[in-house]
């Protein structure tokens, strides 16, 4: 456009302008659109409005042609027309500009399907009170401080007061003292004096691995475990936060929602400014192929925002083999996956949805393909069977179109394959020693009564009908006299296993493995089979806010109740309860259902206070108490280090107060009680 072009005709200037503000109208609607988030409705497609669209298209190829010089019409003084759309196209590439760089891309989040969720390792909430005392400010920063400094001194002044037999009050004073260790380090850090620290830690503290309140924290924990015995911390800890992963992440609201991605607005933007620069240089004759390729990038970007999400008509299908697995057994989940829309799916994104419980252990539940219209395809994971029935959730479906722009997340229920049921069988296991006052094994009470059994009571005078095989012949062949021997009676015990299920019960060193719930009701099952093997009576009881509990009793019909309430009672469930637990009222309900002369066996991983007042209360009301107590803490932060240590303070108290305690780690049950059992005869 120059100068000696002939003026236009009025007609053709009216049809210019009033496709100009067409097209402006069309530009600030995409640009509104861009501005949106997520969609919960079709985004606009070229098809919506072929008018506007088609208007559109003359008016940009009209521009280009324009700025390849092929002589289009122009209106005078048309310059300033320009000078405004190029203003207008440098504002809005630079917004968009700025808005991708401070924004991030809009895709669907999807779960950590992989792993057992809602896994809590012991002394989390300490390593969070820690970051806070470090990194927090004003008072929240104060009250952390003050909580990590209360739990490590509750913690050393427990174990000053076990290794050197002193009351609480004399352990208090030791510790403010500073006399409770040689360590001038340690001692300062709880004396309320300038904590001192090594020059390795000094040095691991300014290049960022580590705060010297982890670092002071972590010298006191080292001195508590060379004083306590049986405590075994690793080499090393890391900072806070870095271990295992600790919240649930399948739990999640299932969102079903058309998004923008975002993935073009850094480039429309880009394209903008350099239309904008290229309408601005014009006066300069610069030469228009910059203009031409950057209206190239807009037209682009255009037809990315015009574009729909792909129409999404999908059906699942779930195989699992074998179908009737056992607890630990490995099962292959086969998802098959069939497009029933007539659109190709060019981006197609799943993930199966694992049931919480459940941890794979081979292959992947996340597959990515491409689907055309009637295709089927399929992939395959191995998960680790959990006692129980486990519903999978429906499968997460992401679908994007050929560009990447939009996205459609959707959740799609399978046809086929919701639950995945492991049955498991009682299996006889090891008996469980309990109190001095019973015999050797549970189930098997000796009395102070005389009669058939295998120890030795009294000897009486021979009368009528008493067993030959009781007669004491040896006597009779020195004397001449006939005499009874009568033996101390034994009778059926009535045993209740006690599981501690509450929500805080469920933990474990990481998320690889099972948590304490779990390992507490497999040898649950495993000493009720052999209790009712040796003719006992035994009943089931919970601390959970579901109520659960089984009377003691025998047969065959109280073996199947018992094994059905084990495997599939939601108090017992695999995954935590969300209700809360008044324990009180619980513990109240459960010591008046007890028999009078039953015997508890109390699995628990001991980690609060709590579960060491219900074990102490039971035996401080005659019930003979044995504490199973799975291990379930890890060392690799200091806060995990100090649960560990506070569980061996709990389990000290227990034994201290009388009660028989079963510390289980990693090792097999019957290995673990075989040891218990040396110790306590000795």
């Amino acid at each position: 456009m120059s100068g000696d072009d002939p003026d236009p005709d009025p007609g053709t200037v009216t049809d210019q302008r009033l496709q100009q503000a067409q097209a402006t109208r069309a530009a600030m609607d995409t640009l509104d659109s861009v501005v949106t988030g997520d969609l919960d409705f079709e985004p606009p497609s070229v098809r919506d409005d072929p008018l506007r669209i088609g208007v559109g298209l003359l008016a940009v190829l009209a521009g280009l042609a324009a700025a390849v010089g092929l002589g289009v019409p122009v209106v005078p003084r048309f310059e300033v027309v320009i000078a405004g759309t190029a203003t207008l196209a440098l504002l809005a590439g630079a917004a968009l500009l700025t808005r991708r760089l401070f924004a991030p891309v809009h895709t669907a989040e999807t779960a950590d399907v992989e792993y057992r969720t809602s896994v809590t390792v012991p002394g989390s909430d300490f390593d969070a009170a820690l970051r806070e005392a470090v990194g927090g400010r004003g008072t929240a920063r104060y009250k952390a401080r003050k909580a990590v400094d209360e739990r490590v001194r509750a913690a050393a002044t427990a174990v000053t007061a076990h290794t050197d037999e002193l009351t609480d009050q004399a352990a208090r004073q030791r510790v403010a003292d500073g006399s409770w260790t040689d360590d001038p380090a340690a001692a300062a850090a709880l004396s309320g004096e300038a904590a001192a620290s090594s020059l390795r830690d000094q040095v691991r503290t300014l290049a960022g691995d580590r705060s010297e309140l982890a670092s002071q924290v972590d010298r006191v924990l080292a001195e508590l475990a060379a004083m306590a015995p049986g405590v075994s911390f690793g080499t090393e800890t890391s900072e806070p936060g870095t271990g295992p992963a600790t919240t649930d992440t399948t739990g999640g609201e299932r969102r079903q929602v058309d998004r923008r991605t975002e993935r073009w607005t850094g480039v429309t933007g880009l394209g903008l400014l350099a239309v904008g620069l290229g309408l601005w240089g014009r006066q300069a004759d610069v030469p228009p192929s910059l203009v031409v390729a950057t209206a190239v990038v807009v037209g682009a970007a255009g037809y990315v925002y015009l574009s729909s999400p792909p129409s999404l008509s999908l059906s699942v299908d779930r195989e699992f083999a074998p179908t009737d697995p056992a607890p630990g057994d490995r099962v292959t989940v086969t998802v098959t996956l069939e497009n029933d829309g007539k659109d190709v799916l060019p981006d197609l994104r799943v993930v199966d949805g694992v049931a919480p419980a459940l941890r794979v252990v081979e292959g992947s539940p996340r597959f990515a393909t491409a689907l055309r219209p009637g295709e089927r395809l399929s992939f395959s994971y191995v998960v680790e069977a959990v006692r129980g029935d486990h519903p999978f959730d429906p499968v997460h479906v992401i679908a994007r179109d050929f560009s990447g722009a939009l996205e459609r997340e959707r959740h799609v229920a399978a046809d086929s394959g919701a639950v995945l049921a492991a049955d498991s069988e009682a299996r006889t296991g090891e008996q469980l020693p309990v109190h001095p006052h019973t015999a050797r094994r549970v189930g098997r009470v000796v009395t102070d009564t005389g009669g058939s059994g295998v120890e030795l009571h009294s000897v009486r005078e021979y009368r009528r009908g008493d067993p030959l095989s009781r007669i004491d012949w040896n006597r009779y062949a020195r004397t001449g006299e006939l005499s009874t021997v009568e033996f101390r009676q034994e009778r059926a015990a009535a045993v209740v296993l006690l599981v501690d299920a509450r929500q805080t019960a469920y933990v474990a060193p990481d998320r690889e493995h099972r948590n304490a719930v779990e390992r507490s009701v497999d040898a649950a099952a495993q000493v009720f089979a052999s209790l009712l093997d040796a003719g006992d009576r035994v009943g089931i009881a919970a601390l959970s806010p579901r109520e659960c509990w089984l009377a003691p009793g025998a047969g065959r019909d109280h073996r199947n109740r018992g094994r059905e309430l084990l495997a599939s009672h939601p108090a017992l469930a695999p995954t935590p309860p969300e209700q809360s637990y008044l324990s009180s009222s619980a513990i109240r309900r459960l010591r008046r259902r007890l028999p009078a002369d039953a015997q508890v066996l109390f699995f628990s991983p001991l980690i609060d206070e709590r579960a060491v007042e219900v074990a102490r209360g039971l035996d401080a009301r005659g019930h003979a108490v044995t504490v199973v107590s799975p291990d379930a803490t890890a060392t690799d932060t200091v806060g995990r280090r100090l649960a560990r240590l506070e569980r061996r303070n709990r389990l000290t108290r227990l034994r201290r107060a009388g009660l028989r305690v079963v510390d289980w780690g990693a090792e097999p049950l019957g290995a673990r009680v075989a040891r218990a059992e040396r110790r306590w005869s000795g």
